[in-house]
């Protein structure tokens, strides 16, 4: 049967239906907090003495040892992650200048006739390049000795 067709009286629920349905009152009593409680596992509530650092709050090392003690932080000191921090803000910093690069590259390729033109210009440099040091053997094996030079120099 359609329910389009149907008389609006039959769509209503019959009344013993619908008191059937026994209501559930939940009633939950606030718990209370206690911090002296320990904390589940190897984790342990911090101690609640004042630091000795002065007005700041907080403890020499804590943040340190509550690293330690989550197995985030394996290492002795913070000196010794310095290095890796170096290493990852040059890495930023390289990401987002490529980034920059190649949008303005981009935006460079878009307009017309421009970058066919800087392409061009890029060839008749190479090909300056290689007719001034690459087709006579002498200079070709100066240059060769400089790239040998700034290589060594470089990788050690």
């Amino acid at each position: 049967m359609n329910p389009a067709d149907a008389n609006p009286a039959e769509l209503q629920p019959e009344p013993a239906q619908a008191a059937a349905t026994p209501e559930v009152e939940l009633k939950l009593a606030p718990q209370p907090l206690s911090l002296s409680q320990e904390a589940p596992g190897d984790l342990q509530a911090p101690s609640t003495t004042p630091a000795s650092s002065g007005a700041s709050g907080f403890q020499s090392g804590g943040i340190r040892e509550l690293l330690q003690q989550l197995g985030v932080f394996q290492s002795a000191s913070l000196e010794q992650l310095l290095p890796a921090l170096q290493i990852l803000g040059l890495a930023v910093v390289a990401g987002v200048g490529l980034k920059l690069t190649g949008a303005v590259l981009g935006a460079i390729n878009e307009l017309p006739l421009l970058g066919q033109l800087l392409q061009l210009v890029g060839l008749v440099a190479a090909l300056r390049f290689l007719a001034r040091n690459a087709l006579h053997q002498q200079k070709r094996a100066a240059l060769l000795a400089r790239i040998e030079q700034i290589k060594t120099n470089l990788l050690g």
